[in-house]
Protein backbone atom coordinates (compact mmCIF):
# COMPACT_ATOMS: atom_id res chain seq x y z
CA UNK A 1 0.00 0.00 0.00
CA UNK A 2 1.50 3.33 -1.05
CA UNK A 3 0.69 6.76 0.35
CA UNK A 4 -0.07 9.20 -2.44
CA UNK A 5 -0.16 12.49 -0.53
CA UNK A 6 0.97 13.93 2.83
CA UNK A 7 -1.50 13.60 5.69
CA UNK A 8 -1.68 17.36 6.31
CA UNK A 9 -3.52 17.67 2.98
CA UNK A 10 -6.20 15.14 3.95
CA UNK A 11 -9.58 16.61 4.85
CA UNK A 12 -11.91 13.86 6.02
CA UNK A 13 -15.68 14.11 6.34
CA UNK A 14 -17.18 11.31 8.45
CA UNK A 15 -20.90 10.60 8.06
CA UNK A 16 -22.38 8.64 10.98
CA UNK A 17 -25.84 7.98 12.43
CA UNK A 18 -24.99 8.86 16.03
CA UNK A 19 -28.31 7.58 17.39
CA UNK A 20 -26.71 5.05 19.75
CA UNK A 21 -23.59 4.73 21.83
CA UNK A 22 -22.39 1.19 21.22
CA UNK A 23 -19.25 -0.54 20.00
CA UNK A 24 -19.28 0.91 16.48
CA UNK A 25 -19.83 4.43 17.79
CA UNK A 26 -17.10 4.04 20.41
CA UNK A 27 -14.68 2.85 17.74
CA UNK A 28 -15.63 5.67 15.36
CA UNK A 29 -15.07 8.20 18.14
CA UNK A 30 -11.65 6.76 19.04
CA UNK A 31 -10.62 6.67 15.38
CA UNK A 32 -11.77 10.24 14.69
CA UNK A 33 -9.96 11.50 17.77
CA UNK A 34 -6.74 9.85 16.61
CA UNK A 35 -7.15 10.95 12.98
CA UNK A 36 -7.53 14.53 14.17
CA UNK A 37 -3.82 14.53 15.02
CA UNK A 38 -2.88 14.18 11.34
CA UNK A 39 -5.94 15.18 9.30
CA UNK A 40 -8.53 17.94 9.22
CA UNK A 41 -11.82 16.40 10.33
CA UNK A 42 -15.50 17.34 10.08
CA UNK A 43 -18.53 15.25 11.03
CA UNK A 44 -22.09 14.85 9.81
CA UNK A 45 -24.40 13.06 12.26
CA UNK A 46 -28.02 12.06 11.72
CA UNK A 47 -28.90 12.37 15.40
CA UNK A 48 -27.98 14.25 18.54
CA UNK A 49 -26.59 12.01 21.25
CA UNK A 50 -23.51 10.97 23.20
CA UNK A 51 -21.33 10.77 20.09
CA UNK A 52 -22.18 14.37 19.16
CA UNK A 53 -21.39 15.52 22.69
CA UNK A 54 -18.03 13.76 22.78
CA UNK A 55 -16.98 14.99 19.35
CA UNK A 56 -17.85 18.60 20.20
CA UNK A 57 -15.69 18.26 23.33
CA UNK A 58 -12.77 17.60 20.95
CA UNK A 59 -13.56 20.87 19.11
CA UNK A 60 -14.34 18.94 15.94
CA UNK A 61 -16.97 20.61 13.69
CA UNK A 62 -20.21 18.62 13.97
CA UNK A 63 -23.27 19.09 11.76
CA UNK A 64 -26.42 17.31 12.95
CA UNK A 65 -29.07 16.59 10.32
CA UNK A 66 -31.97 15.29 12.42
CA UNK A 67 -33.25 12.20 10.60
CA UNK A 68 -36.37 12.15 12.79
CA UNK A 69 -37.48 15.46 11.23
CA UNK A 70 -35.79 15.56 7.82
CA UNK A 71 -36.79 13.57 4.74
CA UNK A 72 -34.15 11.50 2.88
CA UNK A 73 -34.05 14.26 0.24
CA UNK A 74 -33.41 16.90 2.91
CA UNK A 75 -30.69 14.74 4.46
CA UNK A 76 -29.05 14.34 1.05
CA UNK A 77 -29.15 18.09 0.46
CA UNK A 78 -27.70 18.72 3.91
CA UNK A 79 -24.78 16.39 3.24
CA UNK A 80 -24.20 17.95 -0.19
CA UNK A 81 -24.10 21.40 1.43
CA UNK A 82 -21.55 20.22 4.01
CA UNK A 83 -19.39 18.64 1.28
CA UNK A 84 -19.41 21.82 -0.77
CA UNK A 85 -18.63 23.92 2.32
CA UNK A 86 -15.96 21.74 3.95
CA UNK A 87 -14.37 20.56 0.67
CA UNK A 88 -13.13 17.17 1.91
CA UNK A 89 -10.55 15.10 0.07
CA UNK A 90 -12.01 11.91 1.58
CA UNK A 91 -15.55 11.00 2.65
CA UNK A 92 -15.85 8.16 5.18
CA UNK A 93 -19.29 6.68 5.87
CA UNK A 94 -20.63 4.32 8.56
CA UNK A 95 -23.86 2.21 8.43
CA UNK A 96 -26.37 1.66 5.65
CA UNK A 97 -28.32 4.91 5.36
CA UNK A 98 -25.17 6.97 5.79
CA UNK A 99 -23.34 4.88 3.17
CA UNK A 100 -26.10 5.48 0.64
CA UNK A 101 -26.60 9.19 1.32
CA UNK A 102 -22.88 9.89 1.57
CA UNK A 103 -21.96 8.16 -1.68
CA UNK A 104 -24.85 9.76 -3.58
CA UNK A 105 -23.98 13.21 -2.20
CA UNK A 106 -20.37 12.70 -3.25
CA UNK A 107 -21.43 11.53 -6.72
CA UNK A 108 -23.41 14.76 -7.21
CA UNK A 109 -20.75 17.12 -5.80
CA UNK A 110 -16.95 16.76 -5.60
CA UNK A 111 -16.55 13.05 -6.47
CA UNK A 112 -13.61 12.65 -4.09
CA UNK A 113 -12.32 9.38 -2.67
CA UNK A 114 -15.17 7.78 -0.69
CA UNK A 115 -14.85 4.79 1.66
CA UNK A 116 -16.98 3.07 4.24
CA UNK A 117 -16.39 0.98 7.35
CA UNK A 118 -18.43 -2.18 7.90
CA UNK A 119 -18.35 -2.68 11.68
CA UNK A 120 -20.17 -6.02 11.73
CA UNK A 121 -22.41 -8.42 9.85
CA UNK A 122 -26.05 -7.48 9.34
CA UNK A 123 -28.19 -8.53 12.30
CA UNK A 124 -31.63 -8.54 10.67
CA UNK A 125 -33.16 -9.99 7.50
CA UNK A 126 -36.15 -7.64 7.54
CA UNK A 127 -38.90 -7.17 4.98
CA UNK A 128 -38.96 -5.93 1.43
CA UNK A 129 -37.99 -2.35 2.34
CA UNK A 130 -35.03 -3.53 4.39
CA UNK A 131 -33.84 -5.87 1.63
CA UNK A 132 -34.17 -3.08 -0.95
CA UNK A 133 -32.12 -0.71 1.24
CA UNK A 134 -29.50 -3.41 1.72
CA UNK A 135 -29.28 -3.97 -2.05
CA UNK A 136 -28.86 -0.23 -2.63
CA UNK A 137 -26.24 -0.10 0.12
CA UNK A 138 -24.25 -2.92 -1.53
CA UNK A 139 -24.56 -1.25 -4.94
CA UNK A 140 -23.24 2.06 -3.56
CA UNK A 141 -20.38 0.27 -1.86
CA UNK A 142 -19.36 -1.57 -4.99
CA UNK A 143 -19.84 1.12 -7.62
CA UNK A 144 -19.85 4.53 -5.92
CA UNK A 145 -17.28 4.06 -3.16
CA UNK A 146 -13.58 3.42 -3.60
CA UNK A 147 -13.02 1.06 -0.70
CA UNK A 148 -14.74 -0.96 2.00
CA UNK A 149 -12.94 -1.15 5.34
CA UNK A 150 -13.77 -4.27 7.37
CA UNK A 151 -12.73 -4.75 10.98
CA UNK A 152 -11.89 -8.47 10.85
CA UNK A 153 -10.63 -11.19 8.53
CA UNK A 154 -13.84 -13.15 9.17
CA UNK A 155 -15.93 -10.23 7.95
CA UNK A 156 -13.68 -9.82 4.92
CA UNK A 157 -14.36 -13.42 3.96
CA UNK A 158 -18.11 -12.88 4.22
CA UNK A 159 -18.09 -9.73 2.09
CA UNK A 160 -15.82 -10.78 -0.78
CA UNK A 161 -18.83 -11.90 -2.77
CA UNK A 162 -20.54 -8.53 -2.34
CA UNK A 163 -17.68 -6.17 -3.13
CA UNK A 164 -14.81 -8.18 -4.58
CA UNK A 165 -11.54 -8.84 -2.75
CA UNK A 166 -9.76 -5.93 -4.48
CA UNK A 167 -12.29 -3.52 -2.97
CA UNK A 168 -11.78 -4.64 0.64
CA UNK A 169 -9.29 -3.46 3.27
CA UNK A 170 -8.97 -5.14 6.66
CA UNK A 171 -8.29 -2.55 9.36
CA UNK A 172 -8.82 -4.02 12.84
CA UNK A 173 -10.31 -1.82 15.53
CA UNK A 174 -7.99 -0.42 18.17
CA UNK A 175 -8.05 1.16 21.61
CA UNK A 176 -6.19 4.04 23.19
CA UNK A 177 -4.39 2.16 25.96
CA UNK A 178 -3.42 5.31 27.89
CA UNK A 179 -6.97 6.67 27.92
CA UNK A 180 -8.40 3.22 28.63
CA UNK A 181 -6.14 2.76 31.67
CA UNK A 182 -6.94 6.25 32.94
CA UNK A 183 -10.69 5.60 32.76
CA UNK A 184 -10.30 2.18 34.36
CA UNK A 185 -8.37 3.65 37.28
CA UNK A 186 -10.99 6.38 37.77
CA UNK A 187 -13.24 3.80 39.40
CA UNK A 188 -16.98 3.22 39.37
CA UNK A 189 -19.81 3.92 41.79
CA UNK A 190 -21.07 0.35 41.40
CA UNK A 191 -20.45 -1.99 44.32
CA UNK A 192 -18.45 -5.21 43.82
CA UNK A 193 -18.48 -7.60 46.79
CA UNK A 194 -14.88 -8.43 47.67
CA UNK A 195 -15.28 -12.14 48.48
CA UNK A 196 -17.09 -13.02 45.23
CA UNK A 197 -16.16 -13.66 41.61
CA UNK A 198 -17.70 -11.01 39.33
CA UNK A 199 -18.64 -11.94 35.76
CA UNK A 200 -20.00 -9.37 33.28
CA UNK A 201 -21.54 -9.20 29.83
CA UNK A 202 -21.35 -5.75 28.25
CA UNK A 203 -23.21 -4.53 25.18
CA UNK A 204 -26.53 -3.68 23.61
CA UNK A 205 -29.42 -5.87 24.75
CA UNK A 206 -30.22 -7.28 21.31
CA UNK A 207 -30.66 -10.86 20.19
CA UNK A 208 -27.26 -11.23 18.49
CA UNK A 209 -25.46 -10.65 21.81
CA UNK A 210 -27.06 -13.78 23.34
CA UNK A 211 -27.60 -12.35 26.79
CA UNK A 212 -30.18 -15.11 27.21
CA UNK A 213 -27.30 -17.60 27.13
CA UNK A 214 -25.47 -15.56 29.76
CA UNK A 215 -28.54 -15.81 32.03
CA UNK A 216 -28.76 -19.56 31.56
CA UNK A 217 -25.06 -19.85 32.38
CA UNK A 218 -25.49 -17.78 35.55
CA UNK A 219 -28.22 -20.13 36.75
CA UNK A 220 -25.97 -23.17 36.26
CA UNK A 221 -23.07 -21.50 38.08
CA UNK A 222 -25.16 -20.33 41.01
CA UNK A 223 -26.67 -23.80 41.40
CA UNK A 224 -23.16 -24.98 42.26
CA UNK A 225 -21.79 -21.96 44.12
CA UNK A 226 -23.23 -18.70 45.48
CA UNK A 227 -19.82 -17.00 45.47
CA UNK A 228 -20.47 -15.49 42.04
CA UNK A 229 -22.08 -12.24 40.98
CA UNK A 230 -23.27 -11.61 37.41
CA UNK A 231 -23.52 -8.18 35.83
CA UNK A 232 -25.40 -7.14 32.67
CA UNK A 233 -24.21 -3.76 31.43
CA UNK A 234 -26.13 -2.09 28.61
CA UNK A 235 -29.64 -1.34 27.44
CA UNK A 236 -31.70 -2.16 24.39
CA UNK A 237 -35.00 -3.48 23.10
CA UNK A 238 -34.71 -6.86 24.87
CA UNK A 239 -34.28 -5.41 28.37
CA UNK A 240 -37.83 -6.28 29.51
CA UNK A 241 -37.67 -9.78 28.00
CA UNK A 242 -34.31 -10.51 29.61
CA UNK A 243 -35.47 -9.29 33.01
CA UNK A 244 -38.47 -11.59 32.70
CA UNK A 245 -36.16 -14.47 31.85
CA UNK A 246 -34.02 -13.65 34.88
CA UNK A 247 -37.10 -13.69 37.09
CA UNK A 248 -38.18 -17.05 35.65
CA UNK A 249 -34.70 -18.45 36.38
CA UNK A 250 -34.92 -16.97 39.91
CA UNK A 251 -31.88 -14.79 39.28
CA UNK A 252 -32.29 -11.96 41.73
CA UNK A 253 -30.04 -9.30 43.24
CA UNK A 254 -27.31 -9.39 44.35
CA UNK A 255 -26.56 -12.50 42.27
CA UNK A 256 -27.77 -10.98 38.98
CA UNK A 257 -27.69 -7.23 38.41
CA UNK A 258 -28.90 -5.19 35.43
CA UNK A 259 -26.93 -1.95 35.34
CA UNK A 260 -28.36 -0.39 32.16
CA UNK A 261 -26.35 1.99 30.00
CA UNK A 262 -23.08 3.06 31.63
CA UNK A 263 -20.31 5.44 30.64
CA UNK A 264 -17.71 3.92 33.01
CA UNK A 265 -17.20 0.64 31.12
CA UNK A 266 -13.39 0.47 31.57
CA UNK A 267 -13.75 0.81 35.34
CA UNK A 268 -16.42 -1.92 35.39
CA UNK A 269 -14.17 -4.23 33.36
CA UNK A 270 -11.34 -3.51 35.76
CA UNK A 271 -13.53 -4.41 38.74
CA UNK A 272 -14.68 -7.74 37.27
CA UNK A 273 -12.89 -11.07 37.23
CA UNK A 274 -13.99 -11.90 33.69
CA UNK A 275 -16.04 -10.56 30.78
CA UNK A 276 -18.15 -12.95 28.70
CA UNK A 277 -18.64 -12.53 24.95
CA UNK A 278 -21.06 -15.12 23.57
CA UNK A 279 -22.60 -13.34 20.54
CA UNK A 280 -23.87 -15.23 17.50
CA UNK A 281 -21.39 -13.18 15.48
CA UNK A 282 -19.18 -10.12 15.93
CA UNK A 283 -16.94 -7.92 13.83
CA UNK A 284 -14.15 -6.72 16.10
CA UNK A 285 -15.93 -6.07 19.43
CA UNK A 286 -14.61 -3.09 21.35
CA UNK A 287 -15.45 -4.68 24.70
CA UNK A 288 -13.09 -7.54 23.82
CA UNK A 289 -10.27 -5.12 22.98
CA UNK A 290 -10.88 -3.09 26.14
CA UNK A 291 -10.94 -6.22 28.29
CA UNK A 292 -7.70 -7.57 26.86
CA UNK A 293 -6.10 -4.12 26.80
CA UNK A 294 -6.66 -3.94 30.56
CA UNK A 295 -5.16 -7.40 31.03
CA UNK A 296 -8.45 -8.89 32.21
CA UNK A 297 -9.88 -12.32 31.38
CA UNK A 298 -12.15 -12.60 28.35
CA UNK A 299 -14.33 -15.69 27.99
CA UNK A 300 -15.26 -15.67 24.30
CA UNK A 301 -17.23 -18.35 22.48
CA UNK A 302 -16.05 -19.78 19.16
CA UNK A 303 -18.72 -17.74 17.33
CA UNK A 304 -16.71 -14.55 17.94
CA UNK A 305 -13.63 -15.76 15.96
CA UNK A 306 -11.12 -13.58 17.80
CA UNK A 307 -8.28 -15.93 16.89
CA UNK A 308 -8.72 -15.08 13.20
CA UNK A 309 -8.39 -11.40 14.07
CA UNK A 310 -5.02 -11.77 15.75
CA UNK A 311 -6.42 -11.25 19.24
CA UNK A 312 -4.73 -13.41 21.86
CA UNK A 313 -7.18 -14.37 24.58
CA UNK A 314 -4.88 -16.66 26.57
CA UNK A 315 -7.25 -19.60 26.24
CA UNK A 316 -9.12 -21.62 23.63
CA UNK A 317 -12.55 -20.33 22.55
CA UNK A 318 -15.47 -21.71 24.54
CA UNK A 319 -18.33 -23.62 22.91
CA UNK A 320 -21.48 -21.50 22.59
CA UNK A 321 -23.46 -23.39 25.23
CA UNK A 322 -24.40 -22.55 28.80
CA UNK A 323 -22.69 -25.73 30.08
CA UNK A 324 -19.39 -24.84 28.36
CA UNK A 325 -19.49 -21.28 29.66
CA UNK A 326 -20.30 -22.55 33.14
CA UNK A 327 -17.25 -24.82 33.15
CA UNK A 328 -15.07 -22.01 31.79
CA UNK A 329 -16.17 -19.73 34.63
CA UNK A 330 -15.33 -22.34 37.23
CA UNK A 331 -12.04 -22.90 35.42
CA UNK A 332 -11.01 -19.33 36.23
CA UNK A 333 -10.12 -20.49 39.72
CA UNK A 334 -7.64 -23.06 38.43
CA UNK A 335 -4.52 -20.95 37.88
CA UNK A 336 -2.52 -24.02 36.86
CA UNK A 337 -4.53 -24.46 33.64
CA UNK A 338 -5.61 -20.87 32.96
CA UNK A 339 -3.13 -18.59 31.23
CA UNK A 340 -3.63 -14.99 32.24
CA UNK A 341 -3.80 -12.41 29.41
CA UNK A 342 -0.68 -10.27 29.13
CA UNK A 343 -1.01 -6.62 28.31
CA UNK A 344 2.36 -6.43 26.54
CA UNK A 345 1.09 -8.86 23.88
CA UNK A 346 -1.80 -6.56 23.00
CA UNK A 347 -1.09 -4.71 19.76
CA UNK A 348 -4.52 -3.58 18.51
CA UNK A 349 -4.06 0.07 19.40
CA UNK A 350 -5.91 3.06 18.00
CA UNK A 351 -2.75 4.62 16.56
CA UNK A 352 -2.18 1.52 14.41
CA UNK A 353 -5.83 1.59 13.35
CA UNK A 354 -5.55 5.27 12.37
CA UNK A 355 -2.32 4.71 10.41
CA UNK A 356 -3.92 1.90 8.41
CA UNK A 357 -7.06 3.97 7.83
CA UNK A 358 -4.99 6.86 6.46
CA UNK A 359 -3.32 4.33 4.20
CA UNK A 360 -6.75 3.44 2.80
CA UNK A 361 -7.53 7.14 2.33
CA UNK A 362 -4.33 7.64 0.33
CA UNK A 363 -4.18 4.34 -1.54
CA UNK A 364 -3.91 4.43 -5.32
Amino acid sequence: MSISRPTEMIRVLHIISGDLWAGAEAQAYALIKQLGKDCTIAIVLMNEGELATRLRALNIPVTVLDETRASPWQLLQGIRHTINTFRPTVIHTHRQKENILGSLANLTTLRVRCVRTVHGASEFDGGLKTRAQRWLDHACGRWLQHGVIVVSQELMGKLKGHYGAQHLYCVPNGVDLAELTEKANAGTDLSFQADCQHIAIIGRLVSVKRVDLFLETARLVLDRSTKYRFHIVGDGPLEKTLKEQAATLELTEPYMQFHGHRTDIPAIIQACDAVVLCSDHEGMPMVALETLGLGKVLLATHTVCLAQNGVLTGHAPVAQTSNALCEAIFGLQDKSTHQEPRQYRFKLTIDQCAKQTIGVYCYE
